[in-house]
């Protein structure tokens, strides 16, 4: 996966917005999130045995207060979409250009991928917290659960090749994309 450059933070950080931007440049990507929810529709039965439901909230709730619970849905999930990211890595391999595959959860999950570029797109933990209150009706309970299962994201800063802190608004993070581009991969 040489040509590919990982596009990963924390939840509520900006990552599916840098996406869509990314895309809007004319770069192709691998939405690890969109291929899990294909993947969840394919496997519901399996899943709905586990949790008793297929309300994707109700799980959520589930999985990240009961760290087994998570690991079971992984086990169900996880080979099949690191599977179709390879599938589509090697033929975007083939055009010889670079092209971003966004996966959440990549320095969580990091030695079963061999990509050595990464880009965190970074908000501190209370914007984050914020975010999940504001824009998906979590309480703040809730929404500290779900940044806390993951590696913190000033960790993630620390890993990654490079970072575009998405702490304004919509037309910022844009502004940031283009210098990005600029400086990390030379295009204008």
């Amino acid at each position: 996966m040489k040509n590919a450059i990982v596009l990963t933070g924390g939840i509520a950080t900006g990552k599916s917005s840098a996406l869509k931007l990314l895309k809007e440049r004319g770069f192709s990507a691998i939405d690890a999130d969109e291929i899990s929810r294909e993947r969840f529709a394919e496997r519901s039965k399996e899943i709905e045995a586990v949790f008793g439901t297929l309300n994707r909230a109700e799980i959520g709730d589930h999985i990240f207060a009961n760290p087994d619970l998570r690991a079971k849905l992984e086990t169900i999930l996880h080979p099949l979409i690191r599977k179709r990211i390879f599938e589509e890595s090697d033929k975007l391999e083939a055009l010889n250009r670079t092209y971003f595959i966004d996966i959440p959860l990549f320095f969580e999950r990091q030695s079963e991928y061999p990509i050595e570029r990464s880009l965190l797109i970074y908000a501190p933990r209370q914007t984050q917290i914020a975010r999940l209150v504001a824009n998906r009706g979590l309480s703040n309970e809730r929404a500290i659960a779900r940044v806390d299962s993951q590696i913190p994201v000033e960790k993630k800063r620390e890993l990654a090749r490079w970072t575009i802190e998405n702490v304004k608004d919509l037309a910022h993070l844009s502004r940031e994309i283009d210098r990005f581009l600029k400086t990390a991969i030379g295009k204008k």
